[in-house]
């Protein structure tokens, strides 16, 4: 019984660890996303 707990225990860290990540990535891209906006080029040869 102690081995399933445990066992419980340590999914229980992995899958935080995984959600924790991707949350603070989807933090990041939206905070870039913020201050660094998109700009589309001009064309050189249109005038």
């Amino acid at each position: 019984m102690d081995d399933i707990v445990l066992g419980m225990q340590l999914m229980q860290y992995g899958l935080s660890g995984v959600f924790l990540v991707l949350i603070l990535f989807y933090a990041v891209i939206t905070l870039l996303m913020k201050t660094l906006p998109y700009q589309p080029q001009k064309d050189e040869n249109e005038q």
